[in-house]
């Protein structure tokens, strides 16, 4: 498995003085993690809808403003459990600003599809872990995966490979353990060898597609492998 290069300086780039490079990294950045941080605090903060999504607004926003991640030290933690620790601090200002009479400002509003990470979460309903570190992490975890699920499906469709799709959604994706590769060539009218090339194939890019976007997510090489074996099992090589 190859080192994915996508994404492989955002922290540089969150770091630059050029703004328009910053605000492109941190939208990277945001992309990844707005979707878990709002779970996070419906799960683990048990705040309402509305005001999880206004909390997610205001943290993202005052994070690229204040350059937050410029404070991020890999020698103490890994980035997930920092930016994690920014948003436990954030919410805990913002409540004691609220009881001193204080609002902030208008902020700028990004184009978040909260109403689909509420559908989400309402239909992954779990009780959430104890320890804040592991409900951060499982949402992130499967917000990674549904977004590398939706590239590869867009990417097989716009390739006119959409039965590659069809074949990985059904195998691996639809939960019902009966299913084998005999059942699923019946289905789609294919002989049992293709099943499984086309299952060989979706899975290599599933993997590849999620090494690219956990690359965007993390703060060092280090941390990237040892959450890609933690995910996969094995080691990434450069």
């Amino acid at each position: 498995m190859l080192f994915p290069e996508t994404h492989r300086s955002v922290f540089d780039r969150l770091r630059s003085g050029d703004d328009q490079l910053r605000r492109r990294a941190f939208g990277d950045l945001a992309e990844g993690y707005w979707r878990p941080s709002y779970h996070y605090l419906r799960l683990h903060w048990r705040l309402p809808p509305d005001e999880a999504e206004d909390m997610v607004q205001a943290f993202f926003t005052t994070a690229f403003e204040k350059r937050y991640v410029d404070r991020y030290d890999p020698s103490k933690a890994r980035f997930r459990t920092f930016l994690r620790t920014c948003l436990d601090r954030f919410v805990m200002n913002a409540r004691k600003a609220e009881r001193a009479g204080k609002r902030g400002g208008a902020l700028e509003r990004l184009p978040l599809d909260f109403p689909g990470a509420e559908r989400e979460l309402a239909a992954h309903a779990t009780a959430p872990a104890a320890d804040a570190d592991d409900v951060f992490q499982r949402e992130t975890v499967r917000t990674l995966f549904a977004r590398t699920i939706a590239d590869i499906a867009r990417q097989y469709r716009e390739e006119g490979r959409e039965v590659v799709f069809r074949v990985f959604e059904r195998y691996d994706l639809g939960g019902d353990e009966a299913v084998t590769y005999d059942t699923v060539a019946r289905e789609l009218g294919l002989p049992v060898t293709q099943v499984t090339n086309f299952l060989f194939h979706a899975r290599r890019r599933f993997r590849e597609r999620v090494l690219v976007h956990l690359r965007a997510l993390v703060g060092t090489d280090e941390e990237f492998r040892a959450d890609a074996r933690d995910l996969f099992g094995f080691e990434v090589g450069e």
